[in-house]
């Protein structure tokens, strides 16, 4: 038995060597997902344990190489997670080249790396994109927020008399590092409205978060508070340089959590537009999405439940504890929940995995300060007509729950001044879905439901007209 053993070891090994040969070296990929193209690059080393595989972006050339801690190589095949970013790869030597599946956030695509090197390729616009000619000024404008952070947007400007009122609107993205077309999956729903809002005479400013695009800053250490601080900023700015605007707040989702921030500090705002937003407290809205989004990718009653007690548990540990304590707490829960935790919900995750998921996500004073927030103090002080627009089909925020609440907290003024809307078949980017799962929202090709723009734009006109 050993002796066959060995001789089917050394054919093995003369049989394979040049398969090894080939997998060494440097690879070069560019795939198309979510609306982008990415350049990818693998360095591989090695085969086994005794091998590495180094991840580059060559579109990001400030990121350094990242060796794999977690993967699988062979002479002919191999795998391996990312996991700072969830993002995983399993692949074979075909031939010159080697071609495998990659996945990441439920998204799965297809991804092939040769030897010679890429480039980018020209990806198509979403059927929206605005095109041109366009009826309006456009400009490039930088607003000083502070003394290190510097905002840069796009401001459009149609064909107005400066001396004469006219309507601005300031659009404040969601959760996240966003652009000021706040590009996701290759939509660019800010960019779709403005164009729209634009040609019907209504001029609007977009910007990059801090730390995005143009903008200076660090957005990993940025705060509610430093949105709320950028926005405030902006609004100084723009009433300084026309002063006969009235200007209007549109804020998706936490945007919209941003807007109210800033209207209670500022009187000069003429209304808000809260899409898809929260009218109750950031904790409600996080644990309830967290049972919605799962059960609508098509997980059982029982892990969407469990999934949203995995956030709920961390969202209280994280209100009643500090940075240094976080992580021991959520761990002495997590290890007592863990034998009843549904397989299929861990997807084979450690403890130690969830654990550092959680951490990234709670322990920090952005998170705190969302989970702290309640809509009710600031929509008590304003005074303001508000535009209240849902999707139906909302798994992020629920929309009656959200309208209801805004309905609750608003002072009497303002609820007298504003409307309600609820788009059918919108989900929370306000595109017209299918499963309105959160992982189609790629694959949908509309980017904003015509009813959202119409509906917009004829409140802030028929504001306009209030005005006059």
């Amino acid at each position: 038995m050993k002796l066959f053993k060995l001789i089917f070891c050394t054919l093995l090994t003369s049989t394979q060597f040049s398969l090894f040969a080939q997998i060494q070296g440097k690879w070069h990929s560019n795939f198309q997902v979510a609306g982008k193209s990415l350049l990818m690059d693998l360095e591989i080393q090695g085969i086994g344990r005794d091998g590495s595989i180094t991840i580059s972006i060559p579109d990001q050339p400030k990121m350094k190489p990242q060796l794999m801690e977690e993967y699988v190589l062979f002479s002919d095949s191999l795998s391996f997670n990312w996991n700072m970013i969830s993002l995983s790869y399993a692949a074979k030597l075909q031939g010159d080249s080697i071609v495998g599946i990659m996945s990441q956030s439920g998204l799965s695509w297809k991804a092939v790396f040769y030897k010679e090197a890429q480039i980018a390729k020209t990806v198509a616009g979403k059927m929206q994109d605005p095109k041109a000619p366009f009826p309006y000024h456009q400009q490039e404008l930088i607003v000083k927020a502070d003394k290190k952070i510097q905002l840069a947007g796009t401001l459009i400007l149609p064909e107005i008399e400066k001396n004469k009122s006219f309507p601005l609107v300031i659009m404040v993205s969601g959760s996240g590092a966003q652009d000021r077309d706040c590009e996701i999956l290759g939509h660019r729903p800010f960019w779709v409205l403005a164009d729209a809002m634009g040609r019907q005479g209504i001029a609007s400013f977009r910007y990059d978060d801090r730390g995005v695009g143009k903008s200076s800053g660090s957005f990993k250490d940025a705060t509610q508070v430093d949105f709320s601080n950028d926005l405030l900023a902006i609004i100084s700015h723009l009433k300084k340089a026309y002063p006969q605007a009235k200007l209007y707040i549109y804020g998706h989702s936490e945007g919209g959590m941003t807007a109210l921030r800033a209207a209670v500090e500022n009187t000069q705002i003429a209304g808000i537009i809260e899409s898809a937003s929260v009218g109750s407290s950031g904790l409600e809205v996080l644990v309830d999405q967290q049972y919605f989004i799962p059960k609508a990718s098509g997980y059982s009653e029982e892990e969407a439940l469990w999934n949203q007690r995995f956030y709920a548990e961390g969202a209280k540990i994280a209100i009643n504890s500090t940075e240094k304590t976080f992580s021991n707490l959520y761990k002495t829960w997590l290890s007592q929940a863990w034998d009843s935790i549904p397989s299929k919900l861990l997807a084979g995750a450690s403890q130690e995995d969830v654990l550092g998921q959680m951490n990234a996500f709670f322990n920090n004073d952005w998170a705190r300060q969302f989970l702290a927030f309640e809509a009710k103090p600031y929509l008590q002080q304003l005074n303001l007509p508000f535009l209240i627009i849902n999707g139906a089909a909302d798994v992020q925020v629920p929309p009656t729950k959200s309208q209801e609440a805004f309905r609750n907290n608003l002072s009497a003024v303002s609820l007298s001044k504003s409307t309600f809307l609820i788009v059918e078949g919108a989900n929370h980017l306000f595109q017209h879905c299918n499963t309105c799962a959160v992982t189609e929202y790629a694959s949908l090709e509309q980017t904003l439901d015509p009813t959202l723009i119409k509906a917009t734009i004829d409140w802030i006109l028929e504001q306009q007209r209030a005005h006059q």
